[in-house]
């Protein structure tokens, strides 16, 4: 029995002879498990070693400052507590009475399958739930990794190139900005996997590798809905590629292999699609493409979790948008060692290195937004997403500087090439050089500042999961966002609906849209009608719950409803 091994490229990216190996021996097999097997160990040691102000807290702190990741929580909750299986994309734990739908949440659906089939065997209690949605977030480092280091390899026939190409696109600062503050978008593992195949699926002609590229970029868009785009604009990209490289648009089967690749994906999502592409809702497209971008002085400026933040915290101050969307950090160390390759091998258009900076550049522009922004000042040079906004459902990219997660693949794949070219050289200089390399390139990497989320109820929660009436609502003041995502986690412990919530698109109009906030007699009748029993007043703390002007103040509240519960933290309202 024989395999088909690949030769170098002959001739540029996706020109593989295919020729006749040696036998696929039990001795190969072995010493393949065994490597894959030190590549995972490499890959999870980095992430224990790197990530070890997490690690500490797995079942006790969610990971990340609190923001989004209380209620990425609450979407592992509500799949394997809280949700009804034949209704699952409807609940009236938010916008109750009346409810709201969830085709819209920014549900992670591989990691919380994940956290959904591990709680049936491990428990469902707060503590074991935090256990598992940290670990299933973490795992997203090792497993990128692997998926990197397996895409390296294949271009770069090398060991070490995959490993330090793995390193880049696993543990860039956009992946652990992301970690802190959104499971789904960090969820970035299979986007290497999805790439691999699809090369393999072009050099082999193959439908299997055809179908596991379409798989892998259905995974990634379940887990968040931007990386379909992007899935869909790498497979446009590299038939740009072709053209540019060749002269002429591929025709055949590189032509045919991207259509159907996107086109078996949109088959594969669609019993999603076709439900969010028919819904209507008051506020379906946010605003944010004119703000959450990656700004061109943020390619080179240390990020907030860098060993050098203080630098250019100034900088970080003028982005516009917030620090983990504007964290696009390439890395000086990188971008010198690319532009020392680069520059003593040239940038052949059939080159590696010309495809990958060609990548790094199309989807550099991507994530830039409508209008290039340096150092916070926005220009008036327009970019192409300025035309990619105004289409319908493609409006929902809201956030363009998360195309950043291709322009580290594509620079994952450079920097593997860079470091395979210089372990290759053989001599002992080299080797030097490539060590002090490689611990700079994890230096650079290297977060600092790790932040956690304490997982702690208050106290006077009690009230409401004591209460033997299980069919009232509960009211939460003020209406903050980080407010709302802390109510949201909260709901984990009290269980009771919620009028209020946060959504990732608000999909309905509900009872919160038509309560008066100013004439309490008239929002009480209001609350009393819907079954609404209990408000709940969250006292200002690290401005999370500074108080909404449109509001009555918070003596009207005390003197028009009789206060059950009070403490530092949480003051309870009963309605009736």
């Amino acid at each position: 029995m024989t395999d088909l091994t690949l030769e170098r490229p002959v001739s540029g990216l996706g020109l593989f002879r295919a020729t006749s190996g040696t036998a696929l021996t039990p001795s190969r097999l072995r010493r393949s498990f065994v490597l894959f097997l030190g590549v995972a160990l490499f890959f999870g040691a980095l992430t224990v070693a790197l990530l070890w102000p997490w690690m500490a807290h797995l079942s006790h702190a969610l990971i990340g400052p609190p923001e989004d990741n209380m209620n990425d929580f609450w979407n592992s909750w509500y799949a394997s507590v809280a949700a009804s299986p034949a209704h699952f994309f409807h609940t009236k734990l938010l916008r109750f009475p009346e409810g709201t739908p969830l085709i819209y949440q920014s549900f992670a659906y591989p990691q919380l399958f994940s956290v959904a089939m591990l709680s049936r065997w491990l428990g469902t209690n707060i503590q074991t739930l935090v256990w598992l949605q940290n670990l299933t977030l973490l795992a997203s480092f090792p497993l990128a990794g692997i998926g990197a280091y397996c895409l390296v390899r294949h271009l770069t026939q090398s060991v070490v190139g995959g490993l330090v190409g793995g390193f880049v696109f696993a543990f860039s600062p956009f992946h652990i900005a992301q970690a802190s503050h959104h499971a789904g978008v960090a969820s970035i593992e299979f986007l290497p996997f999805f790439v691999l195949a699809y090369l393999l699926a072009l050099e082999r002609q193959s439908l299997w590798w055809l179908a596991a590229a379409a798989l892998c970029n259905a995974l990634s868009a379940l887990s968040c809905w931007y990386y379909l785009f992007y899935g869909g604009y790498f497979l446009a990209f590299h038939a740009l590629y072709a053209r540019v490289r060749d002269g002429a648009w591929p025709g055949g089967w590189p032509l045919r292999a991207p259509l159907l690749c996107f086109g078996l994906t949109i088959v594969i999502l669609s019993p999603f699609l076709v439900p969010m592409i028919l819904a209507s809702a008051p506020s379906l497209y946010f605003p944010g493409a004119k703000l959450f971008v990656a700004d061109l002085a943020g390619f080179v400026a240390f990020p907030p979790q860098h060993i050098l933040a203080s630098i250019t915290r100034g900088l970080y101050a003028r982005f516009t948008g917030n620090p983990w969307e504007a964290t696009v950090y390439l890395g000086l160390i990188n971008i010198a060692l690319l532009s020392w390759h680069w520059g003593r091998t040239g940038l052949a258009r059939p080159s590696l290195n010309f495809y990958c900076a060609f990548g790094m550049l199309i989807f550099g522009v991507l994530a830039a937004g409508e209008s290039l922004h340096v150092a916070g000042v926005t220009t008036f040079v327009f970019l192409p997403d300025a035309a990619l906004d105004r289409l319908p459902f493609f409006a929902n990219v809201r956030t363009p500087a998360r195309a950043i997660v291709f322009v580290y693949l594509f620079m994952s794949i450079g920097v593997g090439i860079a470091v395979a070219a210089l372990w290759q050289e053989g001599k002992a200089a080299s080797r030097w050089v490539f060590a002090a390399l490689a611990a700079l390139i994890v230096l650079d990497f290297c977060p600092f500042g790790l932040q956690t989320t304490p997982v702690a109820p208050p106290s006077g929660l009690r009230v409401l999961s004591g209460d033997t009436d299980h069919n009232f609502g509960v009211l939460n003041l003020p209406f903050r966002y980080v407010a709302e995502d802390t109510y949201m986690l909260e709901q984990v412990y009290h269980r009771r609906p919620m009028v209020d919530g946060l959504t990732a698109r608000e999909m309905s109009v509900s009872l919160l849209y038509r309560l008066s906030y100013k004439n309490l007699d008239r929002q009480r009748e209001q609350l009393t009608r819907a079954g609404v029993k209990y408000i709940l007043l969250h006292h200002a703390a690290n401005g999370y719950f500074a108080w909404n002007k449109e509001l009555a103040p918070v003596g009207a509240y005390l003197r028009a409803y009789p206060t059950v519960y009070r403490d530092s933290d949480l003051t309870i309202l009963r309605v009736y």
